[in-house]
């Protein structure tokens, strides 16, 4: 239960970056010139990378449940 939580609030934290700079940086939503932007743009891509890591553990360890799952929704 708590290794869920824990990489449910991890993955939850790499989205919102990722979502929020994304945002900033597609509205130009900051100030600082290039130095600012690059921080953003490799906040951006970290971020990225750490949600997908995140979300392949997260179907990784819930692979029973969604097995089930597809097969419960295949017999209807």
């Amino acid at each position: 239960m708590k290794r869920n939580f824990i990489l449910d609030i991890l993955l939850v934290v790499s989205t919102l970056l990722c979502a929020v700079t994304g945002i900033v940086l597609d509205f130009h939503l900051f100030s600082g010139g290039r130095s600012v932007k690059m921080l953003l743009l490799t906040i951006h891509k970290w971020s990225g990378y750490g949600m997908a890591v995140l979300a392949a553990l997260h179907f990784a360890w819930h692979w029973n449940w969604l097995r089930y799952a597809a097969r419960t929704l295949w017999k209807r």
